[in-house]
């Protein structure tokens, strides 16, 4: 092994580079940063940031879409009830107009009361009549009941 001392060369060894040591005890963090690591900083920052907007827009998207859809349907079935109304408002209107067509035709009790009134005069006339036309048919009677005696 004294051998390998012998052929090696020597260096001669001075005060400085006996008191130099290979090793830091100091840390990293003392060196300035660079500006790739502020660069990487920034994309992912902005990156997080693209990803969250992108999330809420999604989300919020949705409900958009959804809160349009229940209001789209709530205008659908006002839309039918509107037209149920409609269509009975309509019924109820030609019904109104059957009734005043029938106020117009119907008798009131005025008029019927002058029929009852008409009807009786015409019951007594007609009553009466009759009662002459029996009493001349009797009378007849009579006088045909008296001529077959007389001409006997």
């Amino acid at each position: 092994m004294n051998s390998l001392f012998r052929i090696a060369p020597r260096v001669p060894v001075t005060a400085a580079a006996a008191t130099r040591r290979f090793y830091a005890t100091e840390t990293a963090a003392a060196s300035k940063p660079k500006v790739g690591a502020v660069r990487g900083g920034f994309v992912g920052f902005l990156l997080g940031v693209t990803v969250a907007g992108s999330v809420g827009y999604y989300y919020l998207l949705e409900e958009y879409n959804s809160a349009s859809d229940s209001l789209l349907s709530s205008v659908q079935e006002l839309q039918t009830s509107t037209e149920k109304v409609r269509e009975y408002a309509r019924k109820i209107e030609a019904v109104d107009k059957d009734v005043t067509k029938l106020k117009e035709l119907a008798a009131t009790t005025q008029q019927l009361n002058d029929l009852k009134a008409e009807f009786r005069k015409l019951y007594d006339t007609l009553n009466m009549e009759h009662l002459d036309l029996k009493s001349h048919v009797w009378g007849l009677e009579q006088d045909l009941n008296k001529a077959p005696q007389s001409s006997k």
